[in-house]
């Protein structure tokens, strides 16, 4: 039993190009665990809570009060995105003007809520265009709710690996006003880690990191032989502290597998198309998937190893010709089934294995034989990509 937990994208904007690699890495990945035998659990964490989903729940009450005539101001950090205007008009259209006059907790939560079931929605909608579905959905909220947190911090404090102080002064600019302050502090510097990290802050409030860490023992409780972490580049700083807190939590070594997919740079006409989120100015998988369809782009995203940088060209994936690898792919797909559905037709072929004795080994090309040798080393091809977790193998052998 594996969980592969993938994509796990803030539900605060559509699912768009910096995704879309770890979300096809992670199926593919599955995929041929499932393959070889494996039973596969594909998991999405939604994280629904914090400082990140006020603000959204914020930013979509701005925008269902500019629908009913209001002046409003976005200010830096709240989000500019259209999307949120569409979902604002379902909320008008079904409400009315009923939330201008409702109290501001109830109108925070309800606002805060809708906005996250929203996006989820068109998050697994264009998930399911390029055949990506999730056996779980795991939610920040319930996690927070069921008090795993208090668990992990008693295993923690029986190993010693918690105390109070104050960590030192980060390195970096605009920390003028920074000061000390007593804090929970996980001993990760026992563990590699560059410096002991906090659990809970000053406010008493838990960390971004103790949630984590307790999702990860709700999994760690979920009996898995293993647990697969797919994560983006900007996250590598992260995996000492998380691997090392999920051996603890487990008494297993290298129980976290944790893959990480590097950046792609966008290319249309020769040109990178530069995005900003902060602007809302970035590009969805849904407008990916209208230009180029789902097999070039889940062919592309696996062509290349994990941890290499890659530039999707759109321009090149749409060629029909053969330079583009794909349509070159499933053409030679296309051909070898002809082949072989002619084949099966002709009387000398029907009962192969029983007229095998009939037949000339020598009669066999220097090519053929290699053609052979190549076809029969494929499920070696397939062992060795889950062995070593790289899809790329499967595309380069095709290839």
């Amino acid at each position: 039993r594996i969980n592969v937990e993938f994509v796990s994208a803030n539900p605060t904007g559509p699912i768009h190009i910096a995704h879309i690699r770890g979300a096809v890495y992670g199926d593919v990945l599955a995929n041929i665990l499932e393959k070889n035998g494996y039973k596969v659990i594909r998991e999405y964490y939604v994280n629904d809570s914090g400082s990140q989903i006020t603000t959204l729940g914020n930013s979509l009450y701005k925008r269902y009060e500019q629908l009913h005539g209001k002046q409003i101001k976005l200010v830096e950090g709240e989000y500019p995105g259209k999307y949120l205007i569409n979902i604002a008009k379902n909320i008008s259209y079904k409400d009315k003007e009923k939330w201008l006059s409702e109290k501001k907790d109830k109108r925070n939560i309800y606002f805060r809520n809708y906005a996250v079931k929203e996006i989820l929605n068109s998050i697994k909608n264009d998930l399911k265009d390029i055949d990506i579905n999730f056996d779980k959905f795991s939610f920040e909220t319930v996690i927070v709710k069921g008090n795993k947190i208090l668990e992990v911090i008693n295993i923690l404090n029986k190993k010693n690996l918690l105390y109070e102080g104050a960590l030192k002064k980060p390195k970096g600019d605009n920390l003028g006003d920074w000061k000390p302050r007593n804090q929970m502090l996980f001993r990760s510097s026992k563990f590699n880690d560059d410096s002991d990290r906090p659990l809970k802050k000053s406010s008493g409030e838990w960390t971004y990191f103790a949630n984590d860490i307790a999702y990860h023992y709700d999994k760690i409780t979920r009996n898995f032989h293993q647990l697969i972490n797919v994560w983006g580049a900007d996250h590598i700083g992260y995996i000492k502290r998380m691997q090392s807190m999920v051996d603890i939590l487990s008494n297993k070594k290298f129980f976290l597998d944790i893959r990480i997919c590097q950046i792609i740079r966008l290319l249309k006409n020769g040109k990178i198309v530069k995005m900003s989120k902060r602007d809302g100015n970035f590009v969805t998988l849904k407008e990916v998937f209208n230009q180029v369809g789902k097999d070039p782009l889940r062919y592309y995203m696996i062509s290349t190893k994990n941890e290499t940088s890659i530039d999707f060209d759109i321009n090149k994936v749409i060629e029909k010709n053969n330079d583009n690898q794909v349509f070159y792919c499933q053409y030679a797909f296309a051909r070898a089934s002809s082949v072989i559905n002619k084949a099966v037709k002709i009387n000398e072929f029907k009962e192969f294995k029983k007229q095998f004795i009939n037949f000339d080994k020598y009669s066999i090309s220097k090519y053929e034989r290699e053609i052979i040798l190549k076809i029969i080393s494929w499920p070696y091809i397939l062992i060795q990509s889950v062995i070593l977790k790289q899809p790329h193998k499967i595309t380069n052998y095709i290839e």
